[in-house]
């Protein structure tokens, strides 16, 4: 039996049914949770003061990991930041317009977008509550965590492979780029991800992969849904991802984060890989 100590989720499509809402008695459930010694993190590509506006009774509880693990706060007080640097970030951004692409730059206290794609500012606000638009994109000057790139037409996964996979470490390139869902590429310093920043928050709080849950849906969760000793891809997630990932949620649509953390209530914390189901047959824990 393993003891469970903190819980990662990330939110759209996984913890945010398919009206981008919070589940049902989500605060009730993470401070029962918190009752039992058990920790939860909202880990997002959003940056941190979206996330608290989005969690405003549950800031001394919940651990907030922004823009892909670019950076994380708990209790008001930040545990890590990895800025990019200006001139890698403004590379991407002429990249992104030769491209004809819509790129956003993902500052620590705002979000910046040239004014030829304020026609966008809906889909940003979703995402981005502080979006400033200027007229060059390279111009900002703003301490940043995460470059974005929005893909209005579904079709991120072509982006990448076309255009922003290049950028990435394992191509040789400088930064950690990952498809976020049909419509986002992200990219973060090099060894950034929800992954690396959910054991950073478990090496500061002394709590071991083994007393670790997360759960995600797309390339963008798959470091977190590994690091993890119980990871959960949801039913509705990236199909390619399952024989990566030891098990599986329900649909984000039947709250399926939720119906795995009552379980875990109810047995008290304690859990073990017989409890869960598995997102592929070979899965050896």
């Amino acid at each position: 039996m393993d003891r469970i100590r903190l819980i990662a989720s990330d939110m759209d499509a996984t913890l945010l049914d398919e009206y981008s809402q919070l589940p049902p008695k989500f605060t009730e459930t993470i401070r029962a949770l918190a009752g039992q010694g058990i920790l939860f993190a909202a880990a997002s590509g959003r940056p941190l003061y979206t996330l608290e506006t989005m969690f405003p009774d549950l800031l001394e509880e919940i651990i907030l990991i922004g823009d892909n693990g670019g950076a994380a706060r708990w209790k008001g007080k930040d545990l890590f930041v990895s800025e990019m640097p200006a001139e890698g970030w403004r590379q991407l951004a002429r990249s992104t317009k030769q491209a004809g692409d819509v790129g956003l730059l993902c500052g620590l206290q705002a979000a910046y977008a040239e004014k030829q794609d304020e026609k966008y500012d809906k889909v940003f606000k979703n995402f981005y509550t502080r979006v400033e638009y200027v007229d060059d994109l390279t111009a900002v000057e703003a301490a940043a965590d995460k470059f974005t790139v929005y893909l209005p037409n579904d079709d991120s996964q072509k982006a990448f492979d076309r255009i922003y996979g290049a950028f990435h470490t394992g191509n040789g390139g400088a930064f950690s780029v990952a498809v976020a869902g049909r419509n986002w590429v992200d990219v973060m310093n090099p060894g950034v991800h929800k992954g690396a920043a959910l054991a950073k928050v478990g090496a500061l709080l002394g709590i071991p992969a083994d007393s670790m849950m997360a759960f995600g849906d797309t390339y963008n969760d798959a470091e977190m849904l590994t690091t993890a000793k119980y990871g959960f891809l949801m039913e509705n997630g990236s199909g390619p991802l399952r024989a990566q990932v030891p098990f599986l949620a329900p649909s984000h649509r039947e709250y399926g984060v939720m119906q795995v953390l009552k379980q875990v209530l109810r047995q008290n914390g304690e859990v073990s890989p017989e409890d869960f189901v598995k997102a592929h047959g070979d899965v050896t824990i």
